[in-house]
């Protein structure tokens, strides 16, 4: 057993696989999926088990899975579901007459028919056939050919990440989608809702018929029992202080706690499953460098030099402070100081963002409505970096970091200090 096998921050885990059982998940999903007509609608925030969920609970021969973004138009859906059946874009039918019979030699003549024998003088008589034969070429069928495919079978349609599809096409799939459960295809869809609106099932086409099973991120005591699982099916044993420490930094999210852990085996030089339970010594150097390495599998360099900079200037510059770590800039490096600060948040008040703001400033720190205005600047900031990613949004003065990886790239690569002036 190799650590590729028991950490798969891309795949689906065996051995760090955590049911949490108290929120029922699977059964959910089992039941929306055995409902007929019923649409399965997977919803929370991202890298919160989405898809690892419906890849545990559906087969991989059954599951046919389609990306939202790689739906620009309706009909893309149905098409991406015969690209994964390789089903032709269009097939040729031949349809065709067989005539036989015989005819009397003088008629043959008069009426142009080819004899394929010899020709008979006088009133003898010939054989004689042919073929009348038409090709006609059919088109993809969409909705139909699928249904006539798959209807009423096992398999899943699995639309992943349904909130990046443009809004007109949301709407116009949604009313297919909602024909297809009718006529006994089994769809599941998993999108991350903005703020508490989710596209599918706000979608007014689909009222009564979405069964909606509802993520959030995990909790510390959750995200541990994938280090401690995994650990223990390697036969090593680190400090109950690391997997602590892990957890913290993983933010709720499964797929980056799966990251720290692989990457805490490439630094502590764990490859395979140990004959015998073997203890393994961490130090706070290690822990540094392990995060820093697990920060590395993503890159928010443009989004963060995009936040730091903040909108272009017209007119006088910025007021300049000064900051607890020696560095110095403006309020949108000061509220990025202090998103990066103990303890690790996903979700702020405006109220906890300005005590932070205070809190990482050495003497002056900026006023409460410059604070505002550039919380209010740094969606849209992140909008323009990362047009088809949901990374922060700021609604109903609460800042939420969308995508963990974010803050964790924040606060565990020490880009941020270079970008100090």
């Amino acid at each position: 057993m190799r650590v590729y096998d028991v950490f798969t921050p891309t795949d689906v885990p065996t051995y760090t696989y955590v049911d949490r059982s108290a929120q029922n998940l699977e059964s959910q999903l089992r039941n929306a999926i055995r409902t007929p007509g019923m649409i399965a609608s997977l919803s929370g925030p991202s890298k919160s088990g989405k898809t690892v969920l419906i890849r545990k609970v559906i087969s991989q021969d059954s599951l046919i899975t389609v990306s939202g973004a790689a739906i620009t138009e309706p009909g893309h859906l149905w098409d991406r579901v015969l690209n994964w059946m390789e089903a032709p874009s269009s097939t040729t039918h031949s349809t065709g007459h067989t005539f036989s019979g015989e005819v009397a030699a003088k008629a043959q003549a008069s009426a142009g028919i080819v004899v394929a024998k010899a020709q008979v003088e006088g009133e003898g008589k010939a054989g004689y056939g042919y073929e009348r034969a038409k090709e006609r070429v059919f088109e993809r069928a969409g909705i139909d050919q699928v249904v006539k495919e798959i209807g009423g079978s096992d398999f899943v349609v699995f639309i992943d990440d349904y909130h990046y599809m443009p809004k007109d096409v949301q709407a116009a799939v949604g009313k297919q989608i909602k024909e297809a459960a009718e006529r006994g295809i089994n769809i599941c869809t998993a999108s991350v809702p903005h703020r508490r609106d989710d596209v599918v099932r706000g979608n007014a086409e689909l009222r009564g018929r979405v069964q909606g099973i509802d993520f959030a991120f995990w909790s510390e005591a959750e995200t541990r029992c994938i280090a401690e699982q995994g650990f223990s099916a390697l036969n090593r044993k680190l400090p109950p202080f690391v997997f602590d420490r892990m957890a913290k930094e993983a933010f709720g999210s499964p797929q980056l706690m799966q990251q720290i852990c692989l990457q805490a085996c490439m630094r502590l030089g764990i490859d395979e499953k140990a004959d015998v339970e073997v203890d393994v010594p961490v130090s706070e150097n290690d822990l540094i460098k392990i995060f820093e390495q697990a920060s590395t599998t993503t890159d928010f360099s443009s989004l963060l030099e995009g936040l730091h900079e903040g909108p272009k200037q017209r007119g006088s510059t910025r007021n300049q402070f000064k900051f607890s770590d020696g560095t110095s800039g403006d309020v949108y490096r000061c509220i990025l100081l202090g998103l990066r600060e103990n303890p690790p948040r996903l979700s702020f008040s405006y109220a906890e963002i300005y005590e932070r703001t205070r809190k990482v400033c050495h003497e002056d720190a900026p006023a409460g409505s410059s604070v505002a205005s550039a919380l209010e600047q740094m969606p849209e900031i992140a909008t323009d970096l990362e047009p088809n990613a949901q990374i922060i949004e700021w609604s109903d003065d609460v800042l939420d970091i969308v995508d963990p990886y974010f803050l964790y790239y924040l606060r565990c690569l020490p880009r941020l200090a270079s970008l100090a002036k």
